[in-house]
């Protein structure tokens, strides 16, 4: 066992001056609680760490000094009793208890210092050379070294979870502040001083599913805009590629235009206006075969007003060095007054946020107010592109070009919209594989793309550029949805003539009114079928007295063979397939004007249209669309009272209440009577 430790307390000096021949201290013969006697007394040195606890004596330094300065070193009368539990201010049994049982029981006391002020430097002397001796055993060296590891872990653990990461900078604070920094968001304050640390570069550029979002302008890498151009030149034009560039929203476009949703704002990164305050202000062109590059020639008046080209039609050119510098341009009081007044402010004008998408992404735009427009100024554009595509993508080649769908005209076009046009493109797999970008709810994000395709807006809406919509590619893409929809009727008469001579072989394949299907008794038999429609249920233009009309028609004796269907539902409560079976069945559609007429790509060909209007603008009036569908086309409008007077024969037109053009009109029975007459003669 061990001997027990002996705690030593300085007391008061009474060692008189040393003399010559005097001795140099007082030795006890016999220290108390020791079990033997003092071989020595340690002195106090400049370095306690340098005596050995082993040594059975003291070993000083080698010093210049003489003996009786060493003498008057140790001149203090050294006291070996006890210290009581009072006098330290512990219970010492517990202490000595447990430095007995550790590993430095072995350690020689130490000193205790006099009074209860001088005993913490004793204390730090004796932990100073406990620490010395655990580092000449290894199992002192194991225990100092999981110490300091369970310190720094400590430490890391504090650093994580301090509110710095959600923040664009930390600050470690100086102890001299007790508040937060008022020119400083998210602001922490530490120990010793105070220093600004910018975030890593992840923290604002996260990419996930092939987009990067940045949380902050000012950490989007600068962009080099590149195009518009033609990707495939030997189909036709109309389809555009750009590189690197933003899209906006024209937020007034519903309120001042609410006829159309195809309207947006790109923005192109370029330093060729980077003098021009009014660089970032977007213009209007409006010409339908307008291109990118048309500046005062196209559009002298919006041109002239920004001092920069205006983009293409749809699609309204701003220009920036940066994103961060299109977002300082717009806010800037001038050029945001300017864009209200011209009704072109963008959205988002304060961006906080970007998503920048590195898949090359189809910019899906339309009118999905209007059937019609959106056919013909989208879709016959896409039509030649798409056929190519689909070639492709039989051939296991390429196929379509894009990754990703992006429509802002309407929300979930592609997903679950069930507008007319969206029901088309779905209908027809028009993008392939493609995904649908779905909205963001947040008026502070912007986005941007590495390529976006953009079929230009209005390109084909006069079918001006022939040989960009053949009719074998027009054919095709009708015998499609004519088979997705369950269409009964073939679309060319080559076909129903077949179908036809396979009904007299087989009399079981003819087909049959079935219990599940919703049809009239005018929808079997051969004779002539003529649809009208009023559109008393619509918005729009609406035919007065049109049921009257029929009843007295149907009267007439060289009428018999004719079927005249009226539609007593409004087109706009009817699924896209109902409309098309309506078209289909019909050898002529008579109808109100409106924008329903573009269900002529489900009719048959042979059908003829009649729209009926005070004033009639109709796209499915081309000559070449009728080409198209082999069909035929004219269009009934406001009689003309000096002209009727002057040829009687001219009375075939409508009788409209008032001046203008969509409204309320109605027709005499002389003239419906000469409208049937004239579309029996065309059948």
């Amino acid at each position: 066992m061990s001997a027990q430790p002996v705690l030593l307390r300085r007391t008061t000096s009474n060692v008189p001056p040393s003399e010559p021949g005097a001795p140099s201290a007082v030795v006890p013969q016999q220290a108390p609680g020791s079990g033997g006697k003092a071989d020595f007394i340690p002195i106090a040195d400049e370095d306690p760490g340098d005596w050995d606890p082993s040594a059975s004596k003291h070993k000083r330094k080698i010093s210049d000094l003489p003996h009786e300065a060493e003498y008057n070193r140790a001149s203090v009368k050294t006291s070996l009793e006890l210290i009581s539990d009072e006098e330290e201010g512990g219970n010492m049994d517990d202490c000595a208890s447990h430095v007995s049982n550790s590993e430095f029981s072995d350690f020689p006391p130490f000193d205790g210092g006099s009074g209860g002020g001088g005993g913490s430097r004793g204390v730090g002397a004796y932990w100073i050379a406990a620490i010395r001796h655990s580092l000449s055993t290894s199992r002192g060296v194991a225990g100092l070294a999981l110490l300091a590891m369970a310190i720094a872990f400590v430490v890391s653990r504090s650093a994580v979870s301090s509110p710095s990461s959600s923040s664009s900078s930390m600050v470690i604070n100086s102890p001299l502040s007790s508040k937060p920094n008022p020119d400083s968001k998210d602001v922490t304050y530490g120990e010793f001083h105070e220093e600004t640390v910018g975030a890593p570069m992840e923290h604002y550029a996260i990419k996930y599913n092939n987009i990067l979002f940045y949380d902050s302008p000012d950490k989007m890498k600068r962009m080099l805009s590149k195009g518009p151009k033609l990707y495939d030149e030997t189909v036709g034009g109309g389809l555009h590629l750009f590189e690197d560039v933003c899209l906006t929203n024209n937020v007034e476009q519903l309120r001042y235009r609410p006829q159309d949703t195809a309207l947006r704002g790109l923005i192109y990164f370029t330093g060729e206006y980077d003098d021009n305050p009014r660089r970032c202000v977007p213009c209007s062109n409006v010409e339908p075969l307008g291109d990118w590059d048309a500046d005062e020639q196209h559009s002298p008046v919006e041109a002239g007003v920004v001092g920069h080209r205006c983009g293409m039609p749809g699609l309204h050119a701003m220009f920036a060095s940066s994103v961060g510098d299109w977002t300082d341009c717009i806010m800037e009081d001038g050029n945001a007054r300017l864009m209200e007044e011209r009704h072109q402010t963008q959205a988002p004008l304060n961006v906080t946020t970007i998503h920048f998408f590195q898949k090359p992404t189809f910019l899906l735009q339309f009118n999905a107010l209007d059937m019609e427009k959106s056919l013909f100024d989208m879709l016959l554009t896409y039509l030649p592109h798409w056929q190519t595509f689909m070639e492709g993508a039989e051939d296991n080649k390429d196929g379509f070009p894009f990754d990703g769908v992006i429509s802002h005209s309407l929300e979930g076009c592609l997903s679950h919209s069930h507008n007319w046009f969206c029901e088309v493109l779905h209908q027809m797999s028009a993008f392939g594989h493609a995904k649908e970008i779905p909205w963001e709810n947040d008026e502070n994000t912007l986005y941007c793309y590495t390529e976006l395709f953009y079929n230009q807006v209005g390109y084909q809406r006069d079918l001006d550029h022939e040989g960009l919509v053949t009719k074998e590619t027009f054919l095709e893409f009708r015998e499609l949805l004519f088979r997705k929809l369950g269409l009964p009727r073939r679309p060319t008469l080559e076909d129903r003539l077949a179908d036809a001579e396979v009904e007299k072989m087989y009399p079981e394949a003819k087909r049959t009114k079935t219990a599940d299907e919703d049809l009239d008794e005018a929808d079997v038999g051969d004779d002539t079928k003529i649809i009208f429609y009023d559109n008393k249920l619509g918005d729009n233009t609406v035919w007065n007295e049109m049921e009257s009309l029929i009843s007295k028609a149907r009267g007439l004796e060289k009428y018999q063979n004719i079927k005249f269907v009226t539609v007593t539902q409004n087109f706009a409560d009817m699924t896209v397939a109902q409309q098309a079976k309506k078209f289909n069945e019909a050898d002529a559609i008579i109808m109100a004007h409106g924008k329903y007429m573009a269900n002529a790509i489900f009719s048959v060909d042979g059908t003829s249209f009649v729209e009926v209007g005070c004033k009639v603008e109709s796209l499915i009036g081309n000559p070449r669309f009728m080409d198209l569908i082999g069909g035929k086309y004219f269009s009934v409008q406001r009689c003309n009272k000096k002209k009727n007077m002057e040829d009687e024969s001219a009375t075939l037109c409508v009788i409209c209440k008032e001046e203008g053009g969509d409204m309320d009109f109605t027709m005499t029975p002389e003239a419906f009577e000469q409208l049937i007459d004239a579309v029996v003669a065309g059948l």
